[in-house]
């Protein structure tokens, strides 16, 4: 068990992951119906998480293009935010993502156990629409966010994505479920998210993200304390282009001095 699971890890590792975890499916118990790893593999024992980090400067688009004499100023932001935003902070991360998961299946599968993954999230306007008119709560068939809590990579923030102590919710995740019995890693034990008095991503929002009536300031965040309005999100960010807006002002693991707290 540990051998294999020192190999998953290092190969991860080697082939672009930032963050890898490891959490026993007993972990996932109250689920969703349909939506537990064992709904989808019957003999599951782990599932592997891992996440590749964002690039700083895809994350601060708002600020390039400013000098260009190419593009015109009224459609900056759009082709900033629609184009190069989405391809390199979103579209290319998931498809390394993909690649990763799909090879990892595919070791572990060498070695005798069966493993599935599913692709990272709902990349493509195409896909989101399709998505739409087929599941009216807009989820995903297998929850990465809830996988890389589990997999002690993190905790959820008010942000409703996960806060890593290494990125911050500068990250995007894909799993692995396997009928392979790895190590498990430890849940966090300790507030990742700095809560109710930063709210910065809270402030950073135009309107989509709410805080649940009952969640527990005090408090790790192993569920969501807050719920995403995902219609209003997407409307949202076309007309104030704040797309990836909520996870760059967040000052865990900031890098950058340029957080800010007011739209611009």
């Amino acid at each position: 068990m540990e051998t294999l699971t020192g190999e998953v890890t290092a190969w991860l590792k080697a082939n672009g992951a930032s963050l890898v975890g490891i959490a026993s499916v007993e972990r996932f118990d109250g689920a969703p119906k349909g939506h537990h790893p064992r709904d989808f593999l019957h003999e599951a024992r782990s599932v592997v998480t891992f996440g590749v980090a964002l690039l700083q400067q895809a994350l601060y688009w708002e600020g390039h293009l400013a000098n260009s004499e190419l593009v015109p100023p009224e459609h900056q932001k759009e082709v900033l935010q629609n184009y190069f935003y989405r391809q390199t902070g979103y579209v290319m991360v998931n498809n390394l993502l993909d690649t990763m998961a799909l090879r990892i299946s595919n070791l572990l599968e060498s070695r005798g156990y069966l493993s599935l993954f599913f692709p990272a999230t709902y990349g493509t306007k195409a896909i989101w629409g399709f998505i739409k008119e087929r599941i009216p709560s807009k989820s995903g068939l297998f929850s990465q966010r809830h996988a890389a809590v589990k997999a002690g990579l993190g905790e959820f923030g008010l942000n409703n994505m996960v806060v890593t102590p290494e990125y911050g919710p500068r990250i995007r995740f894909n799993s692995v479920i396997t009928e392979a019995e790895l190590t498990p890693n430890p849940l966090i034990g300790e507030k990742v998210c700095l809560g109710e008095g930063c709210s910065i991503c809270l402030e950073n929002c135009p309107g989509a993200i709410s805080l649940r009536p009952d969640f527990d300031p005090g408090a790790v965040w192993y569920d969501t304390p807050a719920q995403t309005d995902l219609d209003a999100c997407i409307r949202l960010s076309g007309a104030h282009y704040c797309l990836g807006r909520c996870i760059k002002v967040c000052p865990v693991a900031q890098k950058s001095s340029r957080c800010k707290r007011a739209l611009p």
